[in-house]
């Protein structure tokens, strides 16, 4: 507090504010009246409560506001319910965590305050919270009457004194309000002209070091250690000399934690400061404090793999905890020694360690399961050292299950890795790519890396530090976003949601622009940060519409519990019940947000007309429901789709016009402009820094003559810069000429190898038949592949799934097939080099010039003729046709297999068969050969026939 007073005149005045607020609470019955009750310290707070309840002839109505809320009208609603009390007293305030947000919303509905709360509310704030209220508050807090209540002298300098030794002790854990009120009252007995004794002030210096720690503000809390250590090493008060040690080398472990690139030196001045502090508390006999912080040394010399100084630390800290320390401690150290065997290839002895450590924890009651994952992943290792792959797949998968990357993110990504690896060797490689594709997710959420491919972009998320102020991980809009100007989209989509002008908007973009990125890492996390008006935004994405009913009123269901902490009991197993639902949610101060992303999907999903009447009818009863909004996102040449909806039913929310420009949203590419900073932006945040100039060339690069950055590409070619570690313009030089292609050619072939040894042949074909000796990139469909290929289907569409996912190829929606086309031209020229220089002699086929056949074998009798239907496909001087007809007829060979040039893997095997062409009753008896296990070649007296049908 700012206004200085005698010691002795505060308990008079504290008595003297409760009888004005008793008085101000009486003449304030019947209507709504605001009473701010300023008081900075929770034990003079509860004090003052219990002697208001004797005093106050009046009921007082008491509620505690929840952590997690955004709005306080909202909340008080909930709360109370129909009932109106006498007065309200509300607690919680100052430990909302987006103060900010809730100050603001509560402004702008001041007057729905006035209007449905006809009784005195009494707010406790403190000095922080009331100069928030000031700043955003600023109408609502001009209605207030303001009431202080302040604490002594004597008991400020005694709380000081009290709490300072506990927390040194260790018998009290600092937490944000403790840490805020030893501040606040040092500040207090400032402003009152007291000073501190050296001892008191140097033990505040180390509250405000951990209270700046919570906070991670950790050069300010080095500063504040490194000065209390100064005292105390000047009185030789060894406890807490090895104390602040402790704290000063956790202020290194989180600059290693933030630093990736320099993390081995901080670890190194965390082992040094950690080591100081055990010989400290050796020196002071204290082996209580020995056992408790030993294991933070041996994380340090871990991190360091410093294999042989951890063996002989734990050594000394096994007694140690038998005797001191906790159960987790005594299964760390078992962890330890089995990471120590696992380093020496003690294979069996790493796994019964780990198998210590994990039964050491299962004794444990109510352990989170998090604390398991770790030894189960050097389990795991050892398993796969032992040669147990399958047994080694099933632990990864239960530390993963285990694992919460929200505390451990290179844990969890360690996990991923190793369980990657071994199913990939195993020969699942779809399941490997997915663990691939959400290892790249995890990487670029906490920023381990700048680029993540064609994967959509998903919320910023920090990892939680226990010891520090983040109770709750929440998620923030992805850099990406919020670098450049899709910023201003994720505002401007944002206002349309808030305003009562736009119940239905449809956002519409070229594949590869960022439509799916925008909602999941943009659009959603705003919703999700910040109330619009007074009510909390619910928005529910849906991407998979095989059971949309099923999927939504789950996705619904979740959305509520994470937003109001209750569960819904409804069964939402039903249109009729979800629309009831999203009903009451209006009744409750939500603002429901439907998002139906991808949308096109839909409409190949249900092809029929009848099967999509019930979701038009879903649609056009929402949009008239109040409170609830609509977004569809589809790629914008499939919007002409839209007007069915328009044209089965009557849209007058919408002025029966779907299509209108104040309902699409258009979403492009990145301006040049935006790209760099983009790029600038990812690249800081996972300290991977590029040269300006390689910047600029970039840009450029992927701008080219268009103008504009497609953000696919940016992240693909992004991260195949990561992956290389180019950093400098010269580097990008020496790739080779246009470097931009060359990445590009690269990620491709990355994304080859993904497909596994034994289908690469296959993807390599797959690309090929996506290009033409135009230049041009024709579409296909999977029977067209499949059929040209001469492949099993299964292998065929595996291939297409990860070409497709990794942003190689476009999946175009369309009926009665979905076709597949390239993603770009520029890949043509490289790809049907390397099917040339590898001799695929699928090279030659032009499936755009083809006529269906009839193909038999000629030595099977009439009646049991077996038929294979194909295509014949024409080239200037030779015809072909898939082998795969020759197993489907049971064909057999006339002659025996001829090298080429005397090359024993390239062959040509003679056959005898059959073939009737479309339009034609007769059969024609033909030669064909099995040219290198890949094609039929037909000799050219037979394709002069086919040309003459033709």
């Amino acid at each position: 507090m700012s206004n200085q007073q005698e010691p002795e005149n505060l308990a008079f005045d504290n008595e003297h504010s409760l009888q004005t607020l008793v008085r101000t609470i009486t003449l304030s019955q019947g209507t709504f009246s605001l009473i701010l009750l300023r008081c900075n310290y929770a034990d003079l707070r509860q004090r003052m409560v219990q002697r208001l309840r004797q005093l106050s002839p009046i009921h007082i109505r008491e509620i505690t506001l929840p952590a997690s809320v955004k709005t306080l009208y909202t909340n008080i609603r909930e709360q109370l319910g129909d009932e109106q009390p006498p007065a309200l007293m509300i607690f919680g305030l100052e430990s909302v965590k987006d103060i900010d947000t809730v100050l603001t919303s509560a402004n702008q509905v001041r007057e729905e305050f006035r209007k449905n709360f006809p009784f005195p509310i009494l707010l406790w704030v403190n000095d922080s919270v009331m100069q928030k209220f000031i700043r955003l508050a600023t109408d609502l807090e001009s209605w207030a009457t303001i009431i202080d209540f302040e604490n002594p002298t004597d008991e400020l300098i005694s709380f000081l004194q009290q709490k300072s030794d506990e927390i040194f002790a260790g018998d009290v854990t600092p937490n944000p309000q403790i840490c805020r009120e030893l501040e606040t009252a040092r500040q207090d007995l400032q402003n009152r002209q007291e000073v501190l004794e050296p001892a008191l002030q140097a033990s505040l210096e180390f509250v405000l070091g951990l209270n700046d720690y919570l906070h991670d503000e950790i050069d300010s809390a080095l500063a504040h250690y490194q000065q209390s250590l100064e005292f105390w090493r000047q009185s030789n008060y060894l406890e807490r000399q090895g104390i602040l040690l402790v704290n000063i080398a956790s202020v290194y472990n989180r600059h290693a934690e933030k630093n990736q690139t320099e993390n081995q030196r901080y670890w190194q001045e965390s082992r040094n400061y950690f080591q100081q502090a055990i010989e400290i508390f050796e020196q002071a006999q204290r082996s209580d404090l020995v056992a408790k912080h030993i294991t933070k040394l041996g994380e340090a010399l871990r991190r360091l793999q410093a294999w042989s100084e951890l063996q002989s630390l734990i050594d000394k800290s096994l007694p140690l905890h038998q005797n001191y320390g906790t159960s987790l401690q005594l299964a760390k150290d078992y962890g330890f020694l089995a990471e120590v065997a696992l380093e020496q290839s003690r294979w069996d002895e790493a796994g019964q360690l780990a198998g210590q450590g994990l039964q050491i924890l299962a004794e444990i009651p109510n352990l989170q399961s998090n604390e398991f994952s770790w030894y189960r992943f050097i389990l795991a290792k050892s398993q796969q050292g032992l040669g147990q792959f399958e047994v080694a797949i099933n632990s990864l998968k239960a530390a993963k299950a285990e694992s919460n990357h929200q505390y451990n993110p290179q844990l969890y990504i360690s996990i991923l890795e190793r369980l990657r690896l071994l199913y990939f060797e195993q020969g699942e490689y779809l399941k490997a790519f997915k663990i691939k594709q959400e290892q790249l997710q995890i990487e670029q959420q906490y920023g381990f890396r700048a680029f993540v491919g064609a994967s959509y972009l998903n919320p910023q998320r920090q990892a939680i530090n226990s010891a520090q102020l983040q109770v709750e991980n929440s998620e923030t809009i992805a850099q990406e976003i919020a670098a450049s100007d899709r910023g201003q989209d994720v505002k401007r989509l944002r206002e349309r949601i808030g305003g009562t002008e736009h119940k239905l908007t449809v956002i519409h973009g070229q594949s590869g622009v960022g439509k799916s990125s925008i909602l999941q890492g943009g659009l959603i996390p705003a919703l999700q940060q910040q109330a619009i008006g007074e009510r909390d935004a619910l928005p529910i994405l849906l991407r998979v519409y095989t059971d949309w009913v099923g999927m939504l009123g789950q996705s619904l269901a979740k959305a509520f519990e994470e937003v109001r902490g209750n569960q819904l009991f409804a069964n939402l197993d039903s249109s009729a019940a979800i629309l009831e639902q999203l009903q009451r949610n209006a009744d409750r101060n939500l603002l429901t947000v439907l998002i139906f992303d991808q949308f096109e999907e839909f409409f190949f999903v249900y092809p029929d007309q009848g099967q999509r009447r019930a979701f038009y009818e879903f649609l056009r009863v929402c949009l008239n429901i109040p409170f609830v909004k609509i977004i569809l996102s589809l790629r914008e040449d499939y919007l002409h789709y839209l007007l069915e909806l328009e044209r089965l039913f009557s849209l007058g929310a919408i002025n029966n016009n779907i299509l209108d420009k104040n309902i699409r949203y258009y979403l492009g590419n990145f301006l040049p402009d935006d790209a760099k900073a983009v790029v600038q932006s990812l690249t800081e945040r996972s300290q991977f820094y590029l040269e300006p100039t390689l910047i600029d060339e970039l840009v450029r690069d992927l701008a080219g003559d268009l103008g504009e950055v497609r953000p696919i590409e940016l992240q693909i070619v992004g991260m195949q810069l990561q992956t290389e570690k180019i950093t400098t313009l010269k580097k990008y030089h020496n790739i080779g000429h246009n470097p931009k292609l060359k990445l590009v050619e690269k990620s491709l072939e990355t994304v080859i190898a993904d497909c596994g040894y034994k289908n690469q042949e296959t993807a390599w074909k797959i690309l090929y038949l996506l290009t033409d000796e135009k230049n041009i990139r024709p579409l296909r469909t999977k029977d067209d592949l499949v059929f040209i290929c001469d492949e099993a289907p299964e292998k065929v569409e595996f291939v297409l799934n990860i070409l497709v996912a990794s942003g190689l190829v476009f999946l175009i929606y369309e009926m009665p097939s979905n076709r597949y086309q390239l993603i770009h031209d520029y890949l043509i020229k490289f790809i049907r080099n390397h099917n040339k220089n590898t001799n695929l002699f699928i090279s030659l086929v032009k499936h755009t010039d083809s006529i269906p056949v009839e193909i038999k074998a000629c030595d099977i009798h009439c009646d049991k003729v077996v038929c294979g239907k194909g295509f014949i496909q024409l080239t200037d001087d030779k015809t072909f046709v898939p082998i795969r007809m020759l197993r489907e007829i049971n064909a057999k060979p006339i002659g025996e297999k001829q090298y080429i040039n005397g090359v024993a893997t390239k062959t040509v095997q003679p056959y005898f068969v059959s073939i009737k062409p479309e339009g034609s009753n007769i059969f024609y008896n033909i030669e064909v050969f099995d040219w290198e296990g890949q094609i039929l070649r037909l000799g050219k007296d037979f394709i002069q026939k086919i040309i003459d049908l033709k």
